[in-house]
């Protein structure tokens, strides 16, 4: 029963939280711009102290993400979380319910 019910959540989240609307609300990725393949230009990587603006990718559709500089790469907004205030899969399931007032 709590598996099912977490594959809602992951599924829910995935529905409402549009990557572009995500890492446009996050701080440091504010400079979009549209590369091939879905990929849109970022800006400055979140996770390193960044000075090659354009070096963090992202995904438009899946949420997907990788920085050329530094080289970290993850599969969505979940994993982003995860990486960036190192918080456990549930915690970042729980702080994106939270802030997108996912129910």
């Amino acid at each position: 029963m709590i598996r099912q019910h977490l594959r809602f959540d992951i599924d829910e989240i995935k529905r409402q939280v549009r990557p572009y609307d995500f890492y446009s609300k996050e701080q440091s990725i504010n400079r979009f711009g549209y590369s091939s393949r879905g990929w849109l230009t970022a800006g400055l990587c979140p996770f390193h102290e960044d000075s090659s603006i354009g070096s963090f990718k992202i995904h438009e559709e899946s949420g997907a993400y990788i920085c050329f500089s530094c080289g970290i790469k993850g599969g969505d907004v979940i994993d982003f979380l995860q990486n960036k205030y190192n918080l456990s899969f549930k915690e970042a399931i729980a702080k994106l319910k939270d802030e997108w007032r996912i129910v």
